[in-house]
């Protein structure tokens, strides 16, 4: 849509309505109760209706967010669609019901009206009778969006009220779906459903009484192909929080979170001392007895401690590699783990987690290997618009001629350790070649890579040992300093650390279902420091690689990466 026509067009008292134009609509509802499930095909109903009555417009098909709250937009997967549509080009005009229903946070109302805007995409919000196309439509937008954002703040105060005082009166919260439990409506009491309940003893018995582990206990429930009210299988963290519920043992419990802010609708969990514990066996009949109950916690308690001593360190697992914690899998949003490519192989590969732990039925995505992260982001850091030279100059400032003459000595030793590693490969790949457990072609292969690191490296090494014999000749910072310097900053050392820095995560995902085609969404968090932009915030590159010439038996093959990097 050309906002400057369309604006004119309305001065001129032209209809809306009158402008030929390509129309979608949005339509909301918070909750997935029935009268709101209603509302919500009524919304989509309407809004159809009207667009395709009217002969200038062109429907296009709407977007809709069931029983999805409206404080948060990131969650609203349609609303985000939409919007990537908007900047495809898909529709010029979006009919919503009101600004409720698009968002009530008013920092994103006008956020996401301006950035539709600078598609050529208007929003014409019906009850509250603003359309963005118009010029004074932002100021109005701003106060219809506050009014809304302050009715959810105002409701959360009085829902926060009401709990409140339903806890100093001891009435039972919710606990409609607590298992085991069903609540009477009129008097609040817990009844016990029978089959449930005994499913709830034999879980406290195959924990206290046998000692099972949770895991155990989970493999068990779900085995016999027991639900629970959802109907899902059971999970390790759903049988914890059974265990460590006081209700089971006849005991009310309030007050183990609240809601920080009504906005960010974050939850702060208070610690079990400041729970609010009380017996009330004739409201909540108990399910274990109290021996039983204290049993299972202080198994549970005392197993929790070790495992937080055993995990600990956890952190430093994070960071114990480069890529470690930065890899996810874009399916399923679960990490990618460090695996040897084959045992005999030094070439790394990683792999989603789902993968590891349910096969390949569970996860296809595409397997990476830590060798071509390595040379993509090599490449990229040398689009990144980091001056090299200034680093050099502050480094020379900061260095001093003893540093880096220790610097030296142990990059050389560095280098003649991996240079002795390379010469052990090359003889037992000679002793493979030898016994006839390595062909001719691929001892061929093999030796001349080794044959290329071995002078590469070799070439370093005496560069480095021309670069120690002028430092030792001279006391002060020279030119010949700076090259030194710059062979320090361009060491893979220093790369990784570049990497380490500005990599926050990367997401990995097939191309058109072809594990040999793969997607590698990066984003990188670029230090303020750095004052240039990385061509835009946008960077697109294509990358191939060979695979297959290092594993016996195995054809050559060629994966495609189509790497997108975001700031």
């Amino acid at each position: 849509m050309d906002l400057y026509d369309v604006r004119k067009k309305l001065n001129m008292g032209i209809s809306l309505t009158n402008i030929k134009l390509k129309v979608t609509d949005y339509a909301r509802v918070s909750t997935d109760s029935h009268e709101q499930k209603k509302s919500l095909q009524n919304q989509v109903e309407h809004f159809e209706e009207y667009i395709k009555k009217n002969p200038q417009w062109t429907y296009i098909t709407g977007y809709v967010d069931d029983g999805i709250t409206g404080t948060s937009d990131v969650k609203r997967d349609n609303f985000m669609k939409m919007i990537e549509d908007a900047r495809q080009g898909n529709f010029d005009l979006i009919i919503t019901k009101e600004i409720s229903r698009f968002s009530r946070n008013t920092l994103d109302s006008i956020k996401y009206t301006r950035e539709l805007l600078s598609y050529g995409v208007a929003v014409l919000f019906v009850n509250d009778n603003i359309n963005t196309a118009m010029p004074d439509s932002e100021l109005r937008l701003t106060i219809m969006a506050s009014m809304a954002q302050d009715e959810i703040r105002r409701l959360s105060e009085r829902v926060r009220f009401g709990m409140n005082r339903a806890i100093e009166r001891r009435e039972i919260l919710g606990n409609n779906l607590l298992y085991g439990y069903k609540k009477d409506k009129n008097t609040g009491i817990l009844n016990i459903i029978p089959d449930e309940a005994s499913l709830i003893k034999q879980i406290y018995e195959y924990y206290a009484i046998e000692e099972l582990s949770l895991s155990k206990i989970v493999k068990i429930l779900n085995s016999e192909n027991k639900k629970n009210h959802q109907g899902h299988k059971w999970y390790i963290s759903t049988i914890s929080r059974m265990i460590e519920n006081p209700k089971y043992k006849g005991y009310y419990c309030a007050r183990k979170s609240e809601v920080v802010d009504y906005m960010t609708k974050k939850i702060k969990y208070f610690e079990k001392d400041r729970w609010i514990i009380q017996e009330d066996k004739a409201k909540i009949p108990p399910l274990v007895s109290e021996d039983l109950w204290e049993r299972a916690n202080k198994r549970l308690i005392s197993r929790k401690k070790a495992f937080k001593c055993r995990n600990q360190d956890k952190e430093i697992y994070t960071n114990r590699y480069l890529y470690s914690a930065k890899i996810y899998c874009k399916d399923h949003n679960t990490a990618f783990y460090r695996r040897k490519f084959r045992k005999s192989s030094d070439d790394i590969t990683w792999v989603c987690a789902e993968y590891l732990k349910n096969g390949k039925n569970a996860c296809d995505s595409p397997n990476i290997r830590e060798s071509e992260l390595d040379y993509i982001f090599k490449d990229l850091i040398e689009k990144l618009p980091i001056n090299f030279d200034e680093i050099i100059d502050v480094l020379m400032k900061c260095y001093k001629c003893v540093e880096i003459d220790k610097e030296l000595k142990e990059e050389i030793v560095t280098r003649k350790k991996e240079l002795d590693k390379l010469y052990i490969k090359k003889d037992k790949i000679l002793e493979l070649n030898i016994q006839g457990s390595l062909s001719n072609d691929e001892f061929m292969i093999k030796n001349n890579t080794f044959n290329d690191n071995i002078n590469k490296l070799t070439k370093e090494i005496n560069e480095l040992k021309n670069s120690q014999e002028k430092i030792d000749k001279v006391d002060n910072i020279t030119k010949e300093f700076a090259t030194i310097v710059k062979l320090k900053v361009n060491s893979q050392s220093t790369i990784n650390k570049i990497i380490s820095l500005i990599l926050k995560y990367m997401k990995v995902s097939k191309i058109n279902n072809d594990k040999n085609r793969v997607r590698l969404d990066i984003f990188l968090s670029y230090g303020e420091s750095y004052k240039k932009p990385l061509l835009g915030s946008y960077l697109k590159n294509i990358y191939e690689f060979k695979r297959g010439y290092d594993t016996k038996g195995t054809k050559r093959y060629t994966v495609y990466y189509q790497v997108n990097c975001y700031l």
